[in-house]
């Protein structure tokens, strides 16, 4: 008796694309030096308001803020994320 198996697959190439982009941007926020309020606010998933009360002003993140001039604030990356994750935490109830 001779069987023969088909197997046929069907790739999603949009959500290959989108998993590719996902993994892509992780990896480059990564090693991102300065962080924004817009980058954090995504990362953590909270909006500007409550990023202000429940982290900038924590004299630990206010350490790590930069500012040229009256510009656009930055935050040094690998300071201040893992101060944030700390607070989240252990501070947070």
């Amino acid at each position: 008796m001779n069987a023969i198996a088909q197997v046929v697959v069907k790739v999603d190439n949009e959500a290959l694309d989108a998993k590719y982009d996902e993994i892509f941007e992780k990896h480059i926020a990564a090693r991102k030096k300065l962080v924004t309020v817009k980058q954090l606010a995504a990362m953590y998933s909270m909006e500007r308001d409550a990023l202000e009360d429940a982290f900038f002003t924590d004299p630990r993140i206010k350490l790590y803020e930069r500012r040229r001039g009256k510009g656009k604030r930055y935050w040094i990356a690998e300071k201040v994320i893992p101060i944030m994750d700390e607070i989240i935490e252990y501070e947070w109830n």
